[in-house]
């Protein structure tokens, strides 16, 4: 076979295939799309979607968009940030547990521990405790990645809880 057909043929198979990293599939767009857009309502449809009661908080003029998700007995406030033209780039997952009755017993050493050991973050606020989780969303995430981070968020939370005073 001559050598510079051969060549035609794969420079046109080239020029006419997407390039692919790591040889990797492009992402499916549409009504079957994998990847899920970074809006407030395509994250509150995939968290239902996912099991969990989602309620939208009403919006505000002056902070991006928020919503009550309800995890078995955990109520989480979930916020999306950097929000533009109605997509965001970050959601953030915040628990808290009051303890203004006590608030001299806070215990910071208890969150820098915590700290040092998980990718959530602990910290101790106006007499509470506060567990928060953010992921980037930038360009779209996929709906099994979002399920994953709020697993991993709640038994953080389970886990957090245990070690309260």
């Amino acid at each position: 076979m001559n050598k510079n057909l051969v060549s035609a043929a794969l420079l046109v198979l080239t020029l006419s295939t997407p390039a692919l990293a790591g040889g990797a599939g492009a992402p499916v767009t549409g009504a079957n799309a994998q990847v899920v857009a970074a809006t407030p309502a395509a994250l509150m449809a995939a968290l239902k979607e996912a099991g969990y009661r989602v309620t939208m908080d009403p919006a505000s003029p002056d902070s991006d968009p928020s919503m009550t998700v309800m995890a078995g007995e955990y109520e989480v406030s979930v916020w999306l940030s950097n929000c533009s033209a109605g997509k965001c780039s970050r959601v953030t997952a915040s628990t808290y547990w009051d303890y203004s009755d006590s608030e001299d017993d806070l215990d910071t050493e208890l969150t820098n521990d915590w700290n040092s050991n998980y990718y959530t973050q602990s910290y101790v606020y106006e007499g509470a405790y506060y567990l928060d989780s953010t992921m980037p969303i930038a360009g779209g995430y996929t709906k099994a990645t979002l399920k994953a981070w709020m697993t991993d968020y709640l038994n953080d939370v389970q886990d957090f809880e245990m070690e309260l005073p």
